[in-house]
C-alpha cells in the first residue's frame, strides 16, 4: 500500500494527480458505437486485459492509470460516476482495494454488471493478500471470466473474444512458466520482504518469508517491533536470506536501513511496484520483475 512517503515518480502532489486523472483517463479501442460493449475498470492493467479481449467490439476506460495514485484512497470524480453510469461492465480488484468503484456501481440507477476479482474469480478469504495481479493463475481465470461475460453480452462475437482471450492466455502461461523454472532455484529458501505486495509470486516459488509480521505492520502503517527489526538486520548481515524484496514506491528510514544492510552484506535486492509503471504493459512489467529473480538464480 501507499502509506508511506513515495519515491521517484510518486513524489507528485495529490491534487495535481487527481486533477490530471479526472481529465486524462486511459481510453482504449476505437471510437465507441452504440452496439459496442462499454467497460470501466478501476486499474489500468485490468483494463488492458479487457481491451485485448474486446478488440474493436468495445471500449475500456481505466479510472486509475497513474502509478502515483493510491487506489485505496482515491476519491472518484463526477466524471468517474458518469463513466460508470454509462458502462455495461465494471471490473474491480475487490477485497477493499478499490471499494469506491463498487459504491459508484451501487449508487447508479442503471444496472451495471460487475466483475469483482477477489470475490468472483479468486474467491479470496477475508484478510488475505489483495494484490491479486501477482497471481498469474488468477489472471488466467479473470481472462476466462471476461471472455464469458463479454460473450454473454455479444453472443455473435464469442469466437472473436475467445480468440483474443487465447492470446492473453499465452502471455499469462509464459509468466507461469518463468516462475516454475525459478522455483527449482528458490524452493524452500528463506527470503525477506518489506511489504506483502509480491507474496503470490513468492508463494508460487515455494519460499519462506522470514518476517511476515514486520511486512504486515509496514503494509498497515503500524510501527514494527524493534526486536523483530534487529533480528532482520542480523539475518541480512549473516546472509541467511536468498534475497530482499522491496516495494520501490515506498520508503521509510526502516526500509532504508534494511536496504543498506543488504547491500553491505551482498544480499540481492528485488525491487517491485504495486502499480504498473509508465510506458509498460502488464507483460513487460511482470517480465522485468521476474528477470531480477532469474539474474539472482544464475548468480549474476
Amino acid at each position: 500500500m501507499f502509506k508511506k512517503i513515495r519515491t521517484g515518480f510518486l513524489l507528485i502532489l495529490g491534487v495535481m494527480v487527481l486533477a490530471a486523472c479526472s481529465t486524462q483517463k486511459q481510453t482504449t479501442g476505437k471510437q465507441l458505437t452504440t452496439d459496442q460493449i462499454r467497460v470501466v475498470s478501476s486499474l489500468d492493467f485490468y483494463a488492458e486485459m479487457a481491451q485485448q479481449i474486446l478488440g474493436d467490439q468495445g471500449k475500456v476506460v481505466s479510472i486509475i492509470n497513474s502509478s502515483g495514485i493510491d487506489p485505496h484512497d482515491y476519491t472518484p470524480t463526477t466524471a468517474d460516476a458518469k463513466t460508470v453510469a454509462n458502462a455495461d461492465v465494471a471490473i474491480m480488484n475487490g477485497a477493499g482495494y478499490d471499494a469506491w468503484l463498487q459504491k459508484l456501481v451501487t449508487s447508479n440507477d442503471r444496472k451495471v454488471s460487475t466483475v469483482d476479482i477477489a470475490t468472483d474469480v479468486r474467491h479470496l478469504p477475508e484478510g488475505e493478500n489483495e494484490h491479486l495481479w501477482y497471481d498469474f493463475a488468477t489472471m488466467i481465470k479473470l481472462n476466462q471470466a471476461l471472455v464469458k461475460r463479454f460473450s454473454t453480452l455479444r453472443p455473435k462475437e464469442r469466437q472473436l473474444f475467445e480468440k483474443n482471450g487465447r492470446k492473453n492466455m499465452r502471455q499469462f502461461q509464459q509468466l507461469q512458466q518463468q516462475v516454475q523454472q525459478l522455483k527449482a532455484s528458490f524452493s524452500e529458501k528463506q527470503v525477506m520482504i518489506t511489504e506483502p505486495v509480491f507474496n503470490d509470486v513468492l508463494s508460487a516459488l515455494d519460499v519462506k518469508v522470514v518476517n511476515p509480521d514486520f511486512a504486515q505492520d509496514i503494509e498497515e502503517g503500524a510501527d514494527p517491533k524493534p526486536a523483530e527489526l534487529q533480528t532482520m538486520l542480523s539475518q541480512l548481515k549473516q546472509r541467511k536470506v536468498a534475497f530482499l524484496v522491496v516495494n520501490r514506491q515506498v520508503e521509510s528510514p526502516l526500509i532504508d536501513e534494511l536496504i543498506q544492510t543488504a547491500k553491505k552484506a551482498g544480499v540481492p535486492i528485488v525491487t517491485v511496484t504495486e502499480t504498473m509503471p509508465p510506458h509498460r504493459t502488464y507483460l513487460t512489467w511482470m517480465t522485468e520483475q521476474l528477470a531480477q529473480l532469474t539474474k539472482i538464480a544464475k548468480g549474476a
